[in-house]
């Protein structure tokens, strides 16, 4: 091709029909203008847009593609928003682009994807994407080997290739130190987002979470990312898809500098720092507090955190910083499910415990349940219903979502679906039954040569192989939750499952 000169990259906006989750379309989708900003640093002479499907429609998105474009067309693929995702480069492939996805569905599901979808070219599979983009568009300029772009997946006469290199260039001399990896990612230059994005997503955030401000002026919200991983990284979470949890970071005084653009770019005084698990480094948390600078005001901060990390030490810290909400995965209401879940180390004492701490410091919670692990039963999921009403009731939720439980593939229980042998090692070791060994063996057939999943369908095969209770009465105590939510003032959603399931 001639050398590349326009570049369009889009967040896929959620499918209409997957449920609403309390999030959508009130902070932005930060990884897109990362990945145009490292684009223009690299290759200054691109003409380069960044659109959010959450807030540009699909209409739009559609007519900038005919009107623009573009040589590459790049989509930020999420499960919950593919079928938007293939439908967006099925039309970018028609007006002429180089089509390449990224992010967690596409890196998952890149070989089905380049086996089943002619018109996607490429997959990304970095966690860490910018680098890889900018190292392919040098590539489609002949300027480097395709085969040295990072993560790339591609088709070539003997199958699909895949090359598995660093995705972050290595720190050069004299440069920043291994444990600040993610200075090497530029502060995001916010303003390749049109103005109007911005505005949108503070009317949203407002709309929804206007009063947990008492009045006080919120004029821009936005995401930043300087740190990644968890320190389950060894025993992750079963439903957790995260492609990479190895704990890395930027250095204090590139996050406070990012703060610091976001306030003059977009007057940014709300942040959502979408670190996997914040509370997973408290020293980190602590060298950001004694590095505050001077005249940077008063930003607030969004962050993730777990129960099971949750200590007075922690909450201390999150105060200092300026976190003014947490987000918590707290999953169930029950014990032996939580340890099913996620580990021994968490319990409802725990769940409970860390909500307390955080309810006498202020601090709302955004937390999430998830219905339907290995070995529900009726007590285990009455027992996680009453534990949503407590939350409601004792006023420490700021939304709270719950859903059946998913199997993504990235993660154990969706390993668990295309390995029968590996569910059943897994039941053993951990105590649970396979309640279904004929759906279990047909799993891989049925699942495993597709890219195109039914968010109801595999999570109602999960339901019959792993858990005594049925699909639909895990459908009932999620209407029964977000119902309860509703009816009480806090925000609810579900992350999944179809809006048809849960009418």
């Amino acid at each position: 091709m001639n050398r590349v000169r326009k570049v369009l990259l889009v967040n896929a906006g959620t499918d209409g029909d997957v449920s609403s989750i309390a999030n959508d379309g009130t902070f932005p989708a930060l990884g897109v203008v990362s990945l145009a900003t490292v684009l223009l640093r690299d290759h200054p002479y691109l003409d380069v847009i960044a659109l959010d499907g959450q807030i540009t429609s699909m209409a739009e998105t559609e007519r900038i593609i005919h009107d623009f474009e573009p040589d590459v067309l790049g989509v930020s693929a999420l499960g919950t928003s593919y079928a938007n995702t293939l439908r967006l480069a099925e039309t970018g492939k028609n007006a002429g682009a180089v089509t390449i996805l990224g992010n967690d569905q596409a890196a998952v599901m890149a070989r089905q994807i380049l086996t089943h979808r002619e018109y996607v070219d490429y997959v990304c599979a970095a966690d860490v994407g910018e680098f890889a983009l900018s190292a392919f568009v040098d590539a489609l300029d002949g300027e480097r080997p395709l085969e040295s772009v990072p993560e790339l997946l591609y088709r070539t006469p003997a199958g699909i290739a895949h090359n598995r290199l660093p995705e972050i260039p290595a720190p050069r001399a004299g440069g920043a130190l291994t444990s600040n990896v993610l200075d090497a990612i530029p502060v995001p230059d916010r303003l390749l987002m049109p103005q109007a994005n911005w505005e949108r997503y503070r009317h949203n955030y407002l709309a929804r979470y206007g009063g947990l401000h008492d009045g006080e002026e919120v004029t821009g919200v936005t995401t930043i990312n300087r740190a990644r991983g968890c320190a389950r990284v060894k025993h992750p979470c079963h439903f957790c898809g995260i492609a990479d949890l190895s704990l890395r970071f930027s250095s204090p005084e590139v996050f406070w500098h990012d703060v610091a653009a976001a306030q003059r770019q977009v007057a940014a005084t709300i942040f959502y720092e979408a670190f996997d698990s914040m509370s997973s480094s408290p020293r980190w948390i602590e060298r950001l507090v004694e590095a505050r600078p001077d005249g940077i005001g008063e930003p607030k901060f969004f962050v993730y955190t777990q129960a099971a990390e949750t200590t007075p030490r922690i909450v201390d810290l999150y105060r200092r910083l300026g976190v003014y909400r947490v987000n918590m995965g707290l999953e169930s209401g029950d014990t032996r499910m939580l340890k099913l879940l996620k580990g021994p180390r968490d319990s409802l004492e725990n769940n409970r415990r860390a909500c307390t701490l955080f309810k006498e410091a202020g601090l709302p919670i955004y937390g999430s349940l998830v219905l339907g692990g290995p070995g529900e039963n009726g007590e285990s999921l009455d027992n996680t219903v009453a534990f949503a009403r407590w939350l409601i009731d004792n006023g420490m939720m700021a939304a709270l979502e719950a859903q059946p439980l998913y199997p993504d593939f990235g993660a154990l229980t969706g390993r668990w679906m295309m390995n029968p042998g590996l569910a059943r090692a897994a039941a053993k070791d951990k105590g649970f039954e396979i309640l279904d060994d004929e759906l279990l063996d047909s799993m891989p057939d049925k699942y495993g040569r597709t890219d195109l999943i039914d968010f109801d369908e595999i999570s109602m095969d999960w339901c019959r192989i792993f858990s005594h209770v049925g699909w639909d009465e895990l459908i009932d105590a999620t209407r029964a939750i977000r119902g309860y939510a509703d009816r009480h003032g806090t925000v609810s959603g579900s992350a999944r499952i179809s809006d048809g399931q849960l009418a």
